[in-house]
């Protein structure tokens, strides 16, 4: 073949692998990607039964362990009896609290009337529909699907766990087993610590509203105790807006309680969420409060819990020995 010719024509060759390369990374960027990123963005709520069973596994495991070791019962009957008195004392709990919560509600409505028919008709509405969507179908599968799973994860915890540790290559498996155990500690602590601050708030919010002699504490501090999640303002989408209506319909004493009971929750809050968190997830409460507000700035809401969980998870890679590899201090001393 002519030189030239041959010259141009691996020119073109080149041209079309590159050309080739572009438009598979633009199918990759415009098509695959964003199917994959659906997918993945899906799989937490997919996975969700799951992965409140291995939380549930981890919290009842305890009381599994008392009935083997205490009561003699073989593994499956301790696992049975655990999760039949956990999952009976939730269910009374919630229906206990929900009834009483429908009750206020609904003696509530007249009240309401009095300043708005649309919300009132709307809360209404919600409470039809929060009884309707306790005997869904959905829901019911949900939490069979969530009992049973929990169920088999507790009963054969040494076959699951033997299972995947023996999945992984021989050097990592002490170190996984370390970072895993550690994760699992953490996340229950850190479920335990927003558990406390919440039933702070709430205990706090109806104590107050007791002494000021408002009706409704139970709706009104369960309410507030679940706004506390939300930085920022949380108990004060409840508090804020309330005090300034009863400052402006001349009730001002009410309406600077009110105020008074919001930043009493906001400084316990503010004290108290370094020191419990920390304490239930193995951090300083400096290194938790630097976690919480790093988080905070870079991602809002989701950052306050991801801020903590990745500082958990660097802490266990480290304490497991997983980063070594990256250790500054070892080069400087050779």
């Amino acid at each position: 073949m002519d030189p030239e010719l041959l010259k141009y024509t691996k020119t073109f060759i080149k041209l079309g692998i590159a050309v080739l390369v572009l438009v598979i990374i633009y199918l990759f960027m415009s098509v695959v990607a964003p199917a994959l990123i659906a997918v993945l963005a899906r799989l937490p709520e997919v996975f969700l039964p799951f992965i409140i069973a291995v939380l549930l596994a981890v919290l009842i495991e305890p009381l599994v362990v008392f009935f083997e070791v205490k009561l003699k019962f073989n593994r499956a009957l301790a696992t049975s009896a655990s999760l039949l008195l956990v999952v009976g004392a939730f269910i009374y709990l919630v229906s206990l609290v929900v009834s009483v919560v429908i009750s206020e509600i609904t003696r509530l409505f007249p009240l309401l009337a009095n300043y708005s028919d649309q919300v009132a008709a709307q809360i209404i509405d919600a409470v039809s529909n929060f009884q309707w969507f306790y005997v869904q179908p959905g829901l019911l599968v949900f939490m069979i699907i969530t009992t049973v799973a929990t169920y088999f994860i507790i009963n054969d915890r040494s076959v699951i766990r033997t299972f995947i540790l023996s999945s992984l290559p021989g050097s990592f498996r002490s170190q996984t087993n370390n970072v895993v155990t550690q994760l699992f500690q953490a996340l229950t602590g850190f479920a335990k610590a927003y558990s406390i601050l919440i039933t702070i708030t709430a205990i706090i919010t109806m104590v107050s509203l007791k002494l000021l002699g408002i009706k409704y504490i139970l709706t009104i501090g369960l309410l507030v105790g679940l706004l506390d999640i939300m930085p920022v303002l949380g108990p004060g989408v409840v508090f804020l807006p309330w005090a300034l209506y009863n400052i402006l319909v001349g009730q001002t004493g009410l309406g600077v309680s009110l105020l008074v009971i919001y930043l009493v929750i906001s400084g316990v809050r503010q004290v108290l969420e370094p020191k419990i968190v920390g304490d239930n997830i193995g951090l300083h409460p400096l290194a938790t409060l630097i976690s919480l507000y790093v988080g905070l700035q870079l991602a809002g809401t989701t950052g306050l819990i991801l801020g903590p969980v990745l500082l958990v998870i660097l802490i266990a890679s480290h304490r497991a020995g997983m980063l070594e590899r990256f250790d500054w201090r070892k080069k400087n001393e050779v």
